[in-house]
């Protein structure tokens, strides 16, 4: 490892420490902003490489994608650190090696014979949606994603996103820290058997764990409307 590269990790992995140990919760924001900021370029690194395999393979998958999902990915490593025990630079490391996969799998569909595997990526054959339709020339050049009349959302549109909703879960913590941990994990996507075991509340999506996420649920629906009157 090169010395940038190794200050950088010091650098973030005493960030990590600082966004843990702090309780207030625009301290917390405003730490989580400067962690994305020293990450900016190694971000973009990653994404770049994960960009071009597919492309290596005639596949085309909206760089934006990758963007995306890392940007998630990196919140979740910084929610997930603990002081005393994995490093940070690990728990990134490892979170977006899954942001990579994840981002493959949304194009993934069952193949036939003919597929390697009985696997196929055929909507990632797709055109990408910033392609510009019509020429350069063409006064009403315009793109597929203008087409079909879908929102692209900008990584920093998806960062924001993020930690609005980071902090007012935290916010929920305060009210009760069990059922806010339910939702902070709900929020990132997880579900059924996945989310019973990334909250650490059961080993399935057994009745008894369904009633916590239904408690949980009417909880922080009670603690928003009540946000929203103040």
């Amino acid at each position: 490892m090169n010395k940038s590269n190794a200050l950088l990790w010091c650098n973030v992995e005493k960030m990590a420490e600082l966004y843990a140990n702090e309780a207030e919760i625009y301290k917390k924001e405003s730490i989580l902003s400067n962690i994305f900021e020293a990450m900016k370029s190694y971000i973009s690194k990653c994404v770049n490489n994960a960009y071009m395999k597919p492309k290596s393979y005639g596949l085309e998958i909206p760089k934006e994608d990758f963007e995306s999902r890392f940007m998630q990915y990196l919140w979740e490593a910084v929610e997930a650190f603990q002081v005393g025990g994995s490093t940070f630079k690990n728990i990134v490391i490892r979170r977006f090696d899954f942001a990579e996969k994840h981002t493959w799998n949304q194009y993934k569909t069952k193949g036939n014979k003919d597929d390697k595997d009985g696997v196929s990526y055929e909507s990632a054959r797709l055109d990408s949606l910033d392609r510009r339709i019509g020429g350069s020339e063409s006064e009403r050049e315009t793109t597929l994603a203008n087409i079909f009349n879908w929102k692209v959302v900008s990584a920093e549109e998806e960062f924001l996103d993020h930690v609005e909703k980071a902090s007012i879960i935290s916010e929920f913590a305060k009210v009760n820290k069990r059922y806010a941990n339910v939702i902070r994990f709900m929020a990132l996507g997880y579900e059924g058997n996945d989310l019973a075991i990334a909250t650490g509340e059961a080993d399935s999506n057994n009745p008894k764990f369904r009633k916590l996420i239904q408690r949980s649920k009417e909880s922080f629906a009670k603690f928003m409307s009540e946000r929203a009157s103040l």
